[in-house]
């Protein structure tokens, strides 16, 4: 009797600490800085990091005439925009491994084709060696030098979660449908960092 009254006083105290846990407690900690950088956006405006401080923002490589896996980037990331829909604070960036065809023109036309939620979604494009640069050094993830003969490009499956001090907090595989849950507490988890 008193081994079982020790065990819940036990079990009572362990629920009491683990409900005052800050809200904030999943959120993953920063793997890296994305370094100033400036493209154009699908108005041809100038676009960099200075616009996505103190904004959470996710992030992902595609590009417009993508034969594969970039339809379905975008549809995660739609599903996200949908989901989130109420987070004045949610960004989202899409920036075009295929600068050359991805002109402004092409990411708008793009764009509202897809119906995505401008005012809060920008695609960017810009010259490749900047592409490359923001890609590689301050996502760290991979890129295509050239396009296969089936019109495909290298470039990554995952989305970035980017906090508001430009920070990278997490990567996730759009591909995989088990990562869904883990992206959307990194999110909510970075997001209530805000409030």
């Amino acid at each position: 009797m008193r081994k079982s009254t020790h065990l819940l006083r036990v079990a009572a105290l362990a629920l009491g600490v683990w409900s005052c846990a800050p809200p904030d407690a999943g959120a993953p900690e920063p793997v890296g800085d994305i370094a100033p950088f400036q493209l154009s956006d699908q108005d041809g405006h100038p676009f960099g990091l200075e616009q996505m401080l103190g904004k959470v923002w996710v992030a992902d490589f595609f590009f417009t005439s993508c034969p594969s896996i970039c339809p379905l980037l975008t549809e995660s990331m739609q599903e996200l925009a949908r989901e989130f829909a109420n987070e004045p604070e949610l960004r989202f960036l899409s920036i075009s491994v295929d600068p050359e065809t991805d002109t402004p023109g092409v990411l708008r036309a793009h764009a509202e084709s897809l119906r995505l939620p401008q005012t809060r979604w920008r695609l960017l494009s810009g010259p490749r060696a900047d592409v490359h640069a923001l890609c590689e050094q301050s996502f760290r993830l991979a890129f295509g030098e050239e396009m296969s003969a089936d019109g495909d490009i290298l470039h990554s499956t995952r989305l970035v979660i980017v906090d508001a001090r430009g920070r990278v907090r997490s990567y996730h595989d759009a591909l995989d449908p088990a990562a869904r849950t883990g992206l959307r507490k990194a999110l909510r988890a970075v997001l209530a960092e805000q409030r």
